[in-house]
């Protein structure tokens, strides 16, 4: 199992309650939480200037989708999680196959998605300095 010590982790939420969710259960099992971020052109600068091994994104920030950042990140090979309400057919199709966390979701849930992505992403060799900020 990968290790949490240290592991960075990127959060993109604008619903207060939940984000304090995330950023508990996250903390609560190890990860180091940047973050959350509330508007996708503050999610964008930070993905660009903070250190961080995967990011949990909330699809929609107050009526602003954050596509622009998933493809960002993604080219950058920095393994996401979606968290949202949205279904796969919702998404654009280029999205529709990417890792999703249904709302609401319960923390054991969310940790064990990001364990199995980190664990994905040593597998196919993106080791996490690779996935920094620019």
């Amino acid at each position: 199992m990968t290790s949490a010590e240290g592991c960075r982790v990127l959060v993109v939420e604008d619903e207060f309650l939940v984000a304090l969710q995330i950023e508990d259960d996250l903390l609560a099992a190890g990860y180091v939480v940047v973050g959350p971020f509330t508007s996708l052109s503050a999610s964008i600068a930070a993905s660009r200037t903070e250190r961080f091994e995967m990011a949990t994104l909330d699809l929609n920030l107050r009526g602003e989708f954050v596509y622009p950042l998933i493809d960002e990140l993604l080219e950058r090979k920095i393994p996401v999680l979606l968290l949202t309400g949205y279904t796969a057919a919702d998404l654009p199709e280029r999205f529709r196959s990417l890792p999703r966390l249904a709302k609401p979701f319960d923390g054991t849930q969310l940790v064990e998605k990001v364990q199995s992505l980190l664990r994905a992403g040593e597998m196919h060799g993106v080791a996490p300095s690779r996935s920094t900020g620019r």
